[in-house]
């Protein structure tokens, strides 16, 4: 069907209105531009009947990081919208006619915040679903898909954590179908984590790790969190909370040892106790950049493992293993 955002002369600057087929069901994505939305959007793009609307503050640079790189077959099957969950009233206009929204929006820098520019897991976690929320109900959008995290909890000390499991509880009292997922450390060829790890192996003669490295994971290769998005849009877990990582449990000392031997580049290990990177974290807020935080030492040191029986029941889905998933590492 036409796209449902408006004329030509109604569209915000730097927008891609496309038509689709009368038969696509419009699936609006939300942080469609980050790395755990770009898997979301390609894996929806080559879904046959779905049309994908990215939700972005830059469609231009959005469109070249999703449909560049050989993926320009994509490109009819994608819309760009400029949208912002800081500036909700443009929201409804931009989920006009979509089926469902996904909310995977993270700030940039994240897990760092800077308040000063007002991208804090407040503001944009639990501040922006609620505006999705708002703005999915005006529109009439039937389902929505939050992407949260395995540690949520409304009643956690740390805000991060509080901020996502406040997004939950509005979601679950929104009145609107929805589907929760809480994955583990996702990682892909374009995760800045992973890749992060094995670029300090490639530089540094020893490897440091966060606090005991005995803190517990389950390594979630993206793409099957977007093929678990892809089941839940077409009804999959309705109405569930699902705790999703891959099918190995590990330490992240057991995670650094596996990115050794898939690169070849064994170095000796050091660990750095927790209060030293909160010192180090306090120090880094002072300076210009807001590259590390305090509150960052939280998703560096804490337990991210899950129960991914109830997903795995209901999704019927075969989990890639960390080996297979970080292969592509081995030709870095």
């Amino acid at each position: 069907m036409p796209s449902a955002i408006g004329s030509q002369g109604d569209k915000a600057p730097g927008d891609t209105i496309i038509s689709m087929s009368e038969n696509d069901r419009i699936i609006a994505i939300a942080g469609g531009s980050g790395f755990i939305g770009r898997a979301i959007v390609r894996r929806l793009a080559a879904t046959p009947g779905l049309g994908v609307r990215v939700l972005t503050r830059d469609p231009e640079k959005a469109r070249a990081r999703i449909t560049g790189e050989g993926k320009a077959e994509l490109a009819d099957k994608i819309e760009f919208v400029a949208a912002d969950v800081n500036h909700p009233s443009k929201l409804a206009k931009a989920l006009a006619g979509a089926d469902t929204i996904v909310n995977a929006v993270q700030f940039d820098g994240y897990p760092v915040e800077n308040p000063r520019r007002g991208l804090t897991f407040s503001r944009v976690d639990y501040g922006g679903t609620v505006a999705l929320i708002a703005a999915a109900k005006r529109a009439s959008v039937a389902n929505f898909i939050y992407i949260s995290g395995a540690a949520a909890d409304e009643r956690s000390s740390n805000h991060a954590f509080r901020a996502k499991g406040r997004a939950e509880r509005a979601l679950r009292a929104s009145g609107l179908a929805f589907t929760i997922f809480r994955p583990s450390l996702v990682y892909g060829p374009e995760d800045r984590v992973v890749n992060g790890l094995a670029s300090a192996l490639r530089t540094m003669p020893v490897m440091v790790v966060p606090g005991s490295g005995q803190q517990q994971l389950r390594p979630l290769f993206v793409d099957d969190l977007a093929a678990c998005v892809a089941l839940a849009i077409g009804g999959r877990g309705r109405n569930g909370i699902f705790e999703i990582g891959g099918p190995d449990e590990m330490a992240f000392d057991d995670l650094v040892r596996l990115l050794m031997e898939i690169t070849g580049r064994k170095r000796p290990l050091f660990h750095l106790s927790e209060s030293m990177l909160r010192i180090a974290g306090a120090v880094a807020e002072k300076l210009p950049g807001a590259f590390f935080s305090r509150d960052a030492v939280a998703f560096l040191v804490g337990d991210n493992g899950c129960d991914i029986q109830p997903l795995v029941a209901e999704f019927h889905l075969k989990l890639t293993p960390a080996r297979q998933g970080l292969a592509f590492l081995g030709r870095a």
